[in-house]
């Protein structure tokens, strides 16, 4: 039986990380280590872990120094042939490891996974819980290029992969603030085999406070994704996704009135310059992309 170990990154999460750790240790597959990695919470996030007994792994040094940083002690300390992910905040359907497993154990010549989740919002948002789902992909070429093109949802929990192959690559970059997902993807599968798969496996919670949903950080992480894979500049069929997401980025920034990040964020993007187009005629394209789906799923 192939044991699978999670690795959980934890920054005051008290409030929420039961549900993340239940949704772990109820899994159907029989072999599960979780390990949780406490990134200097303040809240009692630590007691609350401890609460669970030797049925969960806890690490940390008292120290905040990154969620990245706390994935790749987990990684360390892991012993599972195969390792996922989960945020605290987040939640396994309970067959997910048993899928992961079963994907792995029938395909040796895969070193990575992207499997597919549901996205939930706060009950008082009134917003449905709205899927993403992947679509399944089994050639590298098309990997990479769906990775570059934003056709994956990649978040990190939807991320699986072999626990060598993922120290070969040198685990999660600990300086990016954000963004890790996809340079964890891309360098694992400039050289390794991976697939994505449309078996929604997972549940991700949305709140304000997560990573993603902070305006602030995207342009200078896109940006130095760019600087580590050149090739998102480069190929015409990987900017595109780099095109949209930028658009994106300002029109979103100007929906919510934040209007000193888009100043910000326009001296950066000026001083990049590496698109060779205005953020404003990225907007257009963005909204007219958008208004097209809309029309044809309507």
């Amino acid at each position: 039986m192939t044991r699978i170990s999670v690795v959980m990154p934890a920054y005051n999460r008290a409030d929420a990380i039961g549900r993340a750790i239940e949704s772990v240790l109820g899994q159907t597959h029989p072999d599960v280590e979780l390990i949780v990695v406490d990134d200097g919470s303040t809240d009692g996030t630590p007691a609350r872990v401890r609460g669970y007994g030797e049925r969960v792994i806890l690490l940390g040094d008292g120290r905040n120094h990154g969620s990245n940083w706390a994935r790749n002690r987990g990684l360390e300390r892991a012993t599972g042939e195969i390792v996922s992910f989960i945020d605290s905040d987040d939640e396994f359907l309970p067959e997910k490891l048993a899928v992961v497993a079963e994907i792995f154990a029938g395909r040796p010549d895969i070193d990575g996974l992207v499997d597919s989740f549901e996205l939930r919002y706060p009950a008082e948002s009134g917003r449905k819980p709205s899927p993403r789902r992947n679509p399944v992909i089994d050639d590298p070429e098309l990997f990479r290029r769906a990775v570059f093109a934003r056709k994956l949802y990649k978040a990190t929990p939807a991320i699986s992969a072999r626990r060598k192959t993922l120290l070969e690559i040198g685990m999660f970059d600990e300086t990016l603030k954000r963004r890790q997902d996809m340079d964890l993807l891309l360098r694992l599968c400039r050289a390794h085999r991976c697939l994505s798969t449309d078996r929604v496996l997972w549940i991700k919670h949305w709140t304000e406070s997560s990573i993603s949903a902070k305006r602030n950080t995207f342009l200078a992480a896109a940006i130095e994704v760019c600087r580590r894979h050149p090739d998102y500049l480069t190929e015409p069929g990987y900017r595109q996704g780099l095109e949209r997401d930028v658009g994106r980025h300002f029109w979103r920034l100007i929906a919510a009135g934040d209007f000193g990040t888009v100043r910000k964020d326009l001296a950066r993007y000026r001083e990049w310059g590496a698109l060779g187009r205005t953020p404003w005629r990225l907007v257009l394209r963005y909204l007219a992309q958008r208004a097209q789906r809309l029309v044809t799923a309507g």
